[in-house]
């Protein structure tokens, strides 16, 4: 079970690693108590409630008033449905095995959802999403301060705790659709952010020590337990330009890990979502190194990939250049680092004036 999980966590860690298209966002699978009619309308209102939270960065997004008039019957979003053995990971935390074996597969119709955001006034977190670097302590009475996956690979009690503590940790990022990784713990990390700065939430040494990871944040979060079984902590995270530190709370183990990254990544995707409009801002795209049709294609093809743009015209070409006139939901700057983090494109905006109705990158082939 530990070497599985290892190899779980393993896959995450790799370092350098660049934003990452997200799939799978409008479907869900949830454990259901059996095959009913009852049973089966409240497994597709449950995964309505996980696809909308998916899709709009926003674990309260079911709550919204907003969205009450729209959600009446959840069947009207569905597309297919399709009952699965439900993984382990998927079961319940408490009594997992009293918890039933299988679950409800609900793939919704991408249209209707795109519209019942659009009408509801809902966020958008675009499907091409930032990575984050995850640095976790833990303050254990008995071994001390630790990082949480540094030892993994021991064979010890601890180490199983470990496992068992990413997996839930894993479970509640793809569950939320957002791309992640942990560091390698080698020596390099060791000397850029020894445990005692990462316990205290030393920003600038969290800052130093993640840049060789090359990510689109970091994520700090520190815990122990009290004398009384309580769980607390403290987080600090850095991403869109900004740094937020934040505590928590909680009476026990089952939900303190849940509750509290759910916190952290409503705040953190603020800063890359975006209100889709009604209209939208007609923008000019200047590409370069744009030297064939199949390359003219190529970039076409990446545009209407990305939730932010709207509509997308060939305005002139010129050379290696392309003009493109886009209609952007979400203005130039939401645009702008959507292309950057698409990997294909070069922005050559930087350190220079922008115009405010004007891109230029080049096309990475």
């Amino acid at each position: 079970m530990l070497r599985r999980l290892l190899v779980l966590v393993l896959f995450f860690v790799s370092p350098y690693c660049a934003a990452a298209e997200v799939n799978d966002l409008y479907s869900a699978l949830v454990p259901i108590t059996d095959q009913g009619s009852s049973a089966r309308d409240q497994g597709v209102r449950d995964a309505l409630q996980n696809v909308l939270i998916k899709l709009t960065g926003n674990s309260q997004t079911f709550q919204s008033a907003r969205l009450a008039p729209f959600i009446s019957d959840a069947n009207g979003y569905v597309d297919a449905l399709s009952f699965e053995d439900l993984p382990l990971s998927l079961s319940p935390i408490n009594n997992p095995l009293d918890s039933p074996s299988f679950g409800l597969r609900v793939k919704f119709s991408r249209s209707t959802i795109d519209l019942l955001i659009r009408q509801a006034q809902l966020p958008v977190l675009p499907s091409n999403r930032p990575t984050f670097l995850v640095w976790m302590v833990r303050d254990d009475p008995i071994v001390g301060r630790g990082f949480i996956g540094e030892d993994l690979a021991a064979e010890s009690a601890a180490n199983s705790i470990d496992a068992a503590f990413l997996a839930r940790f894993d479970r509640v990022m793809q569950s939320r659709g957002i791309p992640y990784i942990l560091p390698t713990f080698d020596l390099e990390d060791q000397l850029a952010l020894p445990v005692e700065q990462a316990w205290n939430l030393a920003p600038d040494n969290l800052a130093s020590a993640s840049q060789r990871y090359q990510v689109d944040g970091w994520i700090a979060l520190r815990f122990y337990r009290t004398s009384t079984g309580e769980i607390r902590g403290s987080w600090l995270y850095q991403a869109g330009g900004r740094r937020q530190l934040g505590d928590f709370r909680s009476e026990g183990d089952e939900i303190f890990l849940e509750t509290t990254v759910d916190n952290i990544l409503d705040r953190l995707t603020r800063s890359f979502s975006y209100i889709p409009r009604t209209d939208t801002n007609e923008l000019l795209l200047e590409i370069y190194n744009v030297n064939s049709y199949s390359a003219y294609q190529s970039v076409l093809n990446q545009l209407k990939k990305l939730e932010v743009i709207d509509s997308v015209d060939l305005f002139s070409v010129r050379g290696n250049k392309i003009t493109m006139s886009v209609g952007a939901e979400g203005g130039l700057e939401l645009l702008s680092n959507a292309l950057v983090r698409s990997g294909r494109f070069r922005d050559r905006n930087i350190d220079i004036e922008i115009d405010n109705q004007q891109l230029t990158f080049d096309w990475i082939k």
